[in-house]
């Protein structure tokens, strides 16, 4: 009875391990080529997860492949064979999972730690999915057919600089636009390309023809949209003729009240010019005209909508527009450097043997003494520094006498010693040849304010015309630039203004109020001063 019932128990065992080998050989041959795992990131914190596999031919070397954000901490990855084991890892030197066996397709592994060779708990997953095709290029044509372009439109800012551009689309129950990675774009120029797709497709990949540099999975908001794929941000796209290629301030958001800040534009027009450019802050006019750029002196605090709308000779026009943040000023510690300006008025050049001032503005200093100290370095082509150290005085007089690169450093600083520093460089010459730019960047002194240069109305009047502060004979956005500085108080405006002209809604004091009006006029919603 005995050997009986030990015959028994191993022929029990061997039908156990025999049970358990056909377990474990199913669970190894679950994996197939196109089938997706994912792993959840949010106990590993890794800045990108990566996935190493191996078991029937492998995906590469060490540390794998990036896996595909899909949603929130899940990331995703589809085998490009039957591998049947990984390695989930952040990347070279970071911590690695143990070695895992593959538990089938839609399965999601979550870290049960995030220590070197953490283990990992497998469970289904229903989520988000990433398209099969989407991770390995497909094997079908290399110039695939466009979609009929009964669709729309889809554009992608290609500020990344990539050589080639495609995009992937895809829905579910409608398919994919074409196998990975999808359909090369047109580049129409100025960084951006375009193509058409055919059906009501609703996520789309941007790539260079690869997986290295993809984008995660976007959804498409519609056509006449354009993706940049250097800051991620969806944009509405106009396919007007007139084409806005920039929009940029002198400074970086945020400034403060009462600092000059320079806004320009860029643009062009496939039809007729000339353009005209009317620039606008939360709706109110700036400067409506010629000029590509303009000086706005924010008094009021507030998160503001720049904006610029663009017309050609056509009628055809565009806009484009920015948010930015003014902080008060009247309240400021630090020391901020408004504005820098040259007695020469010029940006670039400077004249050999010829005595020069530079005039630094500031703003801030409201602690301890309430005083800015303001010192000058300039640093000749050979390398010699002059230095005039810290003084209450905002200006400095110099005569270059070598030719080729100055650069001047403008550096303040408030009662405790906190300094802020801008740097500007200029090329000495004989001859100046620089064109000048008209449009004031900061409260500078120019040396003849009376006789500026690219007037909007070049005929002389016959009397004082209201509105010319600067009493240049016109009436034009440098005459509001001029009222804006004296209210805060610049003393060069201060002393030269004509206070007369500049109170256009005649209350015998020079306001904002002044200078909004002249912009009204300016931009024709009034008719006369």
């Amino acid at each position: 009875m005995k050997t009986r019932a030990l015959k028994l128990i191993s022929l029990l065992l061997v039908t156990v391990l025999i049970s358990t080998c056909c377990v474990i050989m199913a669970v190894s041959a679950s994996a197939a080529a196109g089938d997706v795992i994912y792993f959840d990131n949010s106990v590993t914190n890794f800045s990108t997860p990566y996935c190493y596999t191996w078991g029937s031919g492998g995906n590469g070397n060490w540390p794998g492949v990036a896996m595909t954000n899909v949603s929130g901490n899940i990331w995703a990855y589809s085998l490009t064979n039957g591998d049947t084991s990984v390695i989930f890892n952040g990347g070279q030197g970071q911590n690695q999972s143990d070695d895992l066996t593959v538990a089938g397709n839609n399965k999601l592994a979550t870290p049960t730690g995030s220590g070197n060779k953490f283990q990992v708990n497998w469970t289904d997953y229903s989520g988000e999915t990433l398209p099969t095709s989407a991770t390995q290029p497909s094997s079908g044509s290399t110039n695939p057919t466009q979609p009929s372009g009964n669709g729309g439109m889809v554009y992608c800012q290609n500020d990344k600089g990539w050589s080639s551009v495609y995009c992937y689309m895809w829905k579910d129950g409608l398919g994919e636009n074409h196998g990975w990675p999808g359909v090369p774009m047109t580049d129409i120029g100025d960084g951006v390309w375009e193509c058409s797709y055919d059906k009501d497709y609703n996520m789309i990949i941007f790539n260079p023809g690869s997986d290295n540099g993809k984008t995660g999975n976007l959804s498409f908001p519609g056509d006449g949209h354009i993706y940049n794929n250097n800051t991620d941000n969806w944009e509405t796209y106009s396919t007007s003729p007139v084409k806005i290629t920039a929009l940029t301030t002198s400074v970086q958001s945020p400034s403060y009240t009462y600092c000059s800040i320079k806004i320009s534009a860029t643009a062009k027009t496939t039809a007729s010019g000339p353009l005209t450019y009317k620039f606008t802050a939360n709706g109110n006019v700036i400067s409506n005209g010629s000029s590509a750029s303009v000086a706005w002196v924010p008094t009021t605090a507030g998160t503001y909508k720049l904006a610029v709308e663009v017309t050609d000779g056509a009628g055809n026009s565009n806009t484009r527009s920015i948010s930015f943040e003014i902080k008060s000023a009247d309240n400021l510690a630090e020391a901020y450097i408004s504005g820098f300006a040259n007695s020469l008025g010029t940006s670039t050049q400077i004249k050999r043997n010829s005595a020069i001032t530079f005039t630094t503005s500031a703003i801030g200093g409201k602690v301890g003494t309430n005083l800015l100290f303001y010192k000058f370095q300039i640093t000749d082509p050979d390398g010699v520094n002059n230095t005039a150290y810290y003084t209450t005085g905002n200006t400095y007089s110099y005569t270059p006498t070598k030719l080729g690169l100055y650069t001047v450093k403008a550096s303040v600083q408030n009662s405790y010693n906190a300094t802020v520093t801008n740097t500007y460089t200029y090329t000495s010459v004989d001859n100046i040849n620089e064109q000048e730019d008209t449009t004031p960047t900061s409260p500078s002194n120019p040396t003849n304010p009376t006789n500026p240069t690219n007037p909007t109305n070049p005929s002389t009047p016959s009397g004082p015309l209201m509105g010319d502060a600067n009493s240049d004979n016109k009436v034009d956005v440098n005459d509001v630039t001029w009222i804006q500085l004296y209210l805060v108080n610049i003393e060069y405006y201060r002393s030269n203004i004509n206070a007369t002209l500049a109170d256009v809604t005649g209350d015998s004091k020079v306001k904002i109020q002044d200078a909004n009006k002249i912009q009204q006029y300016l931009a024709g919603i009034v008719s006369q001063l």
